[in-house]
Order: structure tokens, then sequence, then C-alpha cells
């Protein structure tokens, strides 16, 4: 993959993980956008790396739309997207609800399908291909006490990449 003059797009990029690999694929000449949910720091982060900042949550299926309109109307177009956006809760199984399985699966799996989807279209439609990178978590390789709820995510997300993986090429 190129780095250089390519057009990417960092779901959860104000922190952690998304905000060190924005600010290193823009400092190596990408063009980045990076959404958060806290407007505010996520301004802050984008000026800082060198960014362009796009307010939205993952895990809301109207902010996938915003978020592609932005990056498009900013870029022209679309090279990567890395999924990087992640919510955990921890309950123990006596604890769990549905409202945390819910809450956590809406970001770190139906949000990172939803964004994958948009991508395909995207790179389908360009017609030269493109990268989907999701950040996962060793929880996707083995369960850990009170992590019902976050590891069964990542485990989905990791199969998901394998599913898409088959699909796409």
């Amino acid at each position: 993959m190129i780095i250089k003059g390519s057009r990417i797009l960092i779901t959860g990029g104000s922190s952690g993980i998304g905000k060190a690999a924005a600010k290193l694929l823009a400092e190596n000449g990408a063009s980045v956008g990076i959404t958060g949910r806290d407007k505010e720091k996520l301004e802050q982060v984008a000026k800082e790396i060198n960014a362009f900042a796009i307010h939205a949550d993952a895990g809301k299926e109207s902010d996938i739309g915003i978020t592609y309109k932005a990056f498009m109307d900013k870029f022209g177009g679309l090279d990567v997207l890395i999924n990087n956006a992640g919510i955990g809760e921890f309950p123990t199984l006596e604890e769990i609800t549905l409202d945390a399985f819910l809450k956590v699966y809406s970001v770190n799996v139906f949000g990172a399908a939803l964004m994958a989807k948009k991508a395909a279209e995207i790179f389908k439609k360009q017609n030269k291909g493109g990268n989907i990178i999701n950040i996962a978590s060793t929880a996707s390789l083995k369960g850990f006490a009170r992590g019902s709820v976050y590891s069964s995510s990542k485990f989905a997300l990791r199969s998901m990449t394998e599913c898409w993986q088959a699909e796409l090429r």
C-alpha cells in the first residue's frame, strides 16, 4: 500500500491507536480524516496532527452517511478505511444486559460493518481497489473473565474481516 497521497478515513481517530495511526499517516503524506464523538477533543487533535475532523459516532447509522459525505466532499475519493472506533463494557455473566450488548456491538460490530459496506461501494465505483483495516484486539483471540460483551464483539469483528477478505478479493 502506498501511503503518500492516499485518502484515509479513520474512525475513533481522536485518541489512542486511531490518533497515533492518523498522525503517522499524515506525517507520511496521506490525507487523513478522523471521526470522534467528542467534538472539541476531535477538532483539537485534528489540528494538532494535520487531519480533517468529522464529528460523528461510528455506532450511529445516521452518522455513517454524514461521515462519508464530509470525507468525500473534502477529499473526492477514498483509498483506505481504518475501522478503529471501539468501546467496551465488562459485566459478569450475572450482570449482562441486552443494552450492554447493543451499546458495544453498535460501535464495534454494526458500525464497523456499515462503514466497511460503504467503503466497498466507493472502492468498486472508483474501480481502483482499496483497503479496509479493522482494528480488533487480542480479546478477539481468547475470551477472559468479564469479557463476554467486549471480547465477543472483537471475535465478531475478526470473523467479519475474514469474511470480507474472501468476498472482496
